[in-house]
């Protein structure tokens, strides 16, 4: 399959050291092979997004969390009608958790 980055992604990615970056496009490498990777696929969950099940809906993609060995998330959505995945953002688990927490004092 095709892996296309999001502009989030790609500038994430230039925030990154290069052992960092080389392994977050090891990543990228396995989504590649989604449809035949069995690790991938059990290793992401499908999200519940804007209150609705991701999956609901012919015209819905569904988005994903690839949670990799380490604490990097990979957020993407899967076409495989056309055949491409959409890595749409890259986080943190720490900075998942503390984006909640920006909301609270407001």
């Amino acid at each position: 399959m095709q892996v296309l980055l999001s502009q989030r992604v790609k500038t994430a990615l230039n925030t990154l050291a290069s052992d960092d970056r080389e392994r977050v496009n090891t990543w990228f490498g396995y989504l590649q092979n989604w449809e035949d990777d069995t690790f991938v696929r059990s290793r992401s969950a499908v999200l519940d997004v804007q209150g609705q099940s991701a999956s609901g809906g012919p015209d819905r993609q569904s988005v994903y969390m690839f949670r990799t060995s380490t604490d990097v998330r990979i957020f993407y959505t899967v076409d495989e009608q056309t055949k491409v995945i959409c890595v749409i953002d890259v986080a943190t688990t720490d900075t998942i958790l503390s984006s909640g927490k920006t909301c609270a004092g407001v």
